[in-house]
């Protein structure tokens, strides 16, 4: 794994940062004490039948989110939308509810605390290349499937950006459109990617209960039961990285017949073939893109001249890495292009605070690396506190004796 900064650099980033910390706290702090309280029960498995849940509805899709259908990538935004800061996010109704720090819930508010307010004129070109590159709607959800969701699942909280099942539909529907075939051969991945969250999230909400797992097998063929219930415990690994990194450090990865790992919900060990776990890193992709920034992707030499805006953003990193990795080992089966820059450098940024003047002060690799560190720990307490481990093992094929 990547050597992560010294002590000595560890204090400077965190003595920076706690005025930031601080400063946030206070001026939130009205607002924040009764929000910021979270339900213990949210750090390990929800309860779903306390409360009436509502109807599972399909979700809809912004423009950020068609414009991504419409290419097959990201792209940055920043000469079509302009953000405005959410002054009153409230982290407890989000999928980030049971993150306790205080640092990190402040820096969640500055990564996701944003809302874009697009100009007529990109709505317009989005609309009309959206149209046009997805003339036909995508194969309907299969009414027992929604039967289950409405059922036995519950997905009232929000996402990081709108609700649950805006995020769920964007799944299937850019599935859908850019994921044609695998090594699996196996027509399912739209729905898999629809109900990718439904067995855990990374941060321990749980929209169903283990118990309903063989109620949701005997609806889905093995192939797509096998990724659903393996999807959560893949992407604690992507964003752990040491999972990637093995594999990209791997000499013999040709020799990599299956992996053992531990399902997130009930910490059963399940073992996935080679071309079933490339099927699945395939999946996390997909999945991370949603979570990319929308604008401001390139170097502002200006502002930040020691390199980019978004060093503190770790779903950005991983993306990176996984995509690098995927096509580094000719393992890239959805057809994701590389995310659009625009050509000018940057000679502007997103409103600026406290915490965007300490960032642009440091390296952004004393950044990243700190946030790569905090995450890791964050998910293994995450994992810690419902007892799963985040073990894995290869299992190689058998070399042949040439001597006999």
């Amino acid at each position: 794994m990547t050597k992560l900064p010294g002590s000595m650099d560890q204090s400077l980033l965190l003595f920076a940062l706690v005025p930031v910390v601080w400063i946030a706290l206070f001026e939130r702090r009205k607002k924040d004490d009764s929000r910021n309280t979270v339900n213990d029960s949210t750090t390990t498995k929800n309860d779903t039948t306390t409360k009436k849940k509502p109807s599972v509805t399909l979700g809809e899709l912004d423009i950020r989110r068609k414009s991504q259908i419409a290419t097959g990538r990201a792209m940055d935004h920043r000469h079509d939308t302009m953000l405005y800061r959410i002054n009153d996010l409230d982290l407890s109704k989000t999928i980030f509810s049971s993150v306790k720090s205080p640092m990190a819930r402040y820096m969640l508010r500055q990564q996701f605390g944003w809302y874009p307010m697009w100009s007529d004129a990109s709505v317009a070109r989005i609309l009309a290349l959206y149209n046009e590159q997805v003339p036909d709607s995508p194969p309907p959800i299969p009414p027992e499937i929604l039967r289950f969701m409405n059922e036995e699942c519950d997905f009232r909280v929000e996402h990081a950006d709108g609700s649950f099942m805006d995020h769920l539909r964007w799944c299937h529907d850019f599935t859908h459109c850019w994921y044609k075939s695998d090594a699996l051969g196996c027509d399912c991945a739209p729905l898999v990617l629809l109900l990718h969250s439904i067995t855990g999230v990374g941060t321990n909400f749980f929209p169903m209960k283990a118990s309903s797992l063989p109620k949701l097998e005997a609806l889905l063929p093995s192939a797509a039961f096998k990724q659903v219930v393996a999807f959560p415990t893949f992407l604690r690994f992507l964003k752990q990285r040491s999972f990637i990194r093995d594999l990209q450090a791997s000499s013999n990865l040709s020799q990599i017949q299956s992996v053992t790992l531990h399902r997130v919900i009930d910490n059963k060990p399940m073992t996935l073939t080679s071309d079933e776990m490339w099927v699945a890193l395939n999946y996390q992709l997909i999945h991370s893109l949603d979570f990319l920034p929308l604008t401001h992707l390139g170097h502002a030499k200006k502002q930040f001249p020691n390199g980019s805006y978004h060093s503190d953003s770790a779903f950005l990193s991983e993306y990176h890495e996984l995509y690098n990795l995927l096509q580094s080992k000719n393992k890239l089966f959805v057809n994701i292009q590389p995310i659009q820059l625009l050509s000018e450098e940057l000679t502007d940024c997103p409103p600026w605070n406290f915490y965007s003047f300490v960032k642009a002060m440091l390296s952004p690799k004393l950044v990243s690396d700190t946030v790569e560190k905090l995450t890791f720990k964050s998910i293994q307490r995450f994992s810690d506190a419902i007892g799963h481990s985040l073990t894995y093992e290869f299992s190689y094929v058998e070399k042949k004796d040439d001597s006999s």
